[in-house]
């Protein structure tokens, strides 16, 4: 047994709380929490001193890049920067080479989930070679994988033949979602590059139209009421989308959704001084009154969950002309200080470990929560505001966001300094004394 004494623990509705506490690990459970009391000596402890303890983060959206382009990332380096930054498990995306399509491709990784240092799920293709015109074998992949499946996505290619994706969402019956990428481009837009508008006409690029996402999400929840199935919509990012996924969960169609870090605190702002590499993301970053919708329905639970689309690429791949440089931003090791300096720890317990957690209850493990019998993932922060730093950073790649489009540095807080996952301690900034036995 393992004990992490004098820690404060943080409840996603409360917020931390206003004692101290111990936590009584058994392998990889919580076995019990009591009141801290310092007549009380245990062989295998780690003292907290009083610090804030969360429930481990959990990321339904990132990117690992393994099989194929590991030079990017891999399962072991993706780990180490999700552990780094608090995450205890994460779901990768299929876009690597060869894509996650069949039982052949997955196994090239499975062993490599099955001995990553924290808990790594997959989103595997819903079409062959993601090329969207036939279903993959489902009941083949899960036959073989389903303990390590959580939904099934084509990542960043919007599904053009809606009965595919109505027969996809048939066939999983609710139980995994179809997660999707909602932008419905035409040839016009397909090459587009920022949100369209003033400064995709400024600098002269093909801009990517909110009407491409609300198009998608309409046929999409539609596909969803008709089948009855589960609809993901992911990083979602324009106000009309958003009042779409709405009125689709008022009207009882099953449909979940996430947003980034960057599509609720940037914004096409950010190009108003030059087109930096670094913002290039798709969907494009949005309006300011976008950002702030999105914002406000996260806040009101409207959107689900803070997912991070982590999308690590090398030096090369983010210089160079604007046009031809790859899209995406890494943040497993920098999500958690961003959401808790804008909105605070709460809402961060909440919408990065707790509700995320809720769709884990589907596989039957009980994650995002501090609680007796729930898997003992957590991590232990450093109270206090702080900068990530290029030379220290875990992940393969360096495509972080360091500074604004102005110059100004990203502000963080509550630096995670210690993490376990499923009992085991799988980070240590060397802050914490984790003593002789553990």
């Amino acid at each position: 047994m393992i004990v992490i004494r004098n820690c404060v623990i943080v409840d996603p509705i409360k917020g931390p709380k206003s004692f101290k506490e111990d936590i009584i690990i058994d392998k990889d459970k919580i076995v019990d929490i009591i009141n801290s009391d310092p007549s009380i000596n245990y062989e295998c402890e780690i003292d907290a001193e009083g610090r804030m303890l969360f429930p481990g983060l959990i990321d339904i959206h990132s990117h690992f890049r393994e099989p194929g382009q590991t030079y990017k990332e891999s399962i072991e380096t993706g780990s180490n920067a999700a552990a780094k930054g608090g995450f205890t498990t994460v779901v990768i995306m299929p876009n690597t080479l060869p894509p996650l399509d069949s039982v052949l491709n997955i196994a090239k990784i499975e062993n490599n989930i099955n001995t990553s240092k924290i808990r790594v799920y997959l989103a595997p293709s819903i079409t062959n070679k993601r090329g969207g015109s036939k279903l993959v074998d489902i009941d083949a992949i899960l036959s073989n994988f389903e303990s390590i499946v959580f939904g099934f996505s084509d990542d960043g290619d919007f599904v053009q033949n809606g009965k595919i994706i109505k027969e996809g969402l048939v066939k999983l019956d609710g139980k995994f979602p179809i997660m999707e990428h909602c932008e419905d481009l035409s040839i016009e837009y397909k090459n587009g590059t920022i949100n369209y508008g003033q400064l995709s006409k400024k600098y002269n690029q093909i801009g990517r139209p909110v009407k491409a996402e609300l198009d998608a999400v309409v046929r999409d929840l539609k596909l969803a009421k008709e089948s009855n199935g589960w609809i993901h919509i992911q990083h979602v990012s324009t106000k009309e989308a958003i009042n779409q996924i709405s009125n689709a969960k008022s009207n009882g169609i099953n449909v979940t959704t996430e947003v980034t870090p960057h599509h609720i605190f940037l914004n096409e702002n950010e190009f108003i001084h030059n087109l930096d590499p670094a913002f290039k993301v798709n969907p494009p970053l949005r309006t300011e009154e976008d950002a702030q919708y999105c914002l406000e329905a996260l806040t009101n639970g409207l959107i689900d969950v803070i997912a991070t689309d982590h999308a690590p690429h090398s030096r090369e791949d983010k210089i160079g002309k604007f046009i031809e440089c790859q899209s995406g931003i890494s943040w497993l090791e920098n999500a958690f200080g961003l959401v808790s300096e804008r909105l605070g720890y709460k809402i961060a317990c909440e919408k990065m470990s707790y509700s995320p957690g809720k769709f884990f209850k589907k596989l039957g493990l009980n994650i995002g929560l501090i609680q007796k019998g729930y898997q003992a993932d957590f991590f232990i922060i450093e109270d206090r505001n702080w900068n990530l730093e290029a030379q220290k950073i875990e992940s393969k790649s360096s495509n972080y966001i360091f500074k604004h489009g102005n110059g100004d540095l990203v502000n963080l807080k509550g630096k995670p300094i210690l993490t376990f996952s499923s009992g085991k301690e799988v980070y240590n900034s060397g802050e914490v004394n984790s003593g002789n036995n553990v």
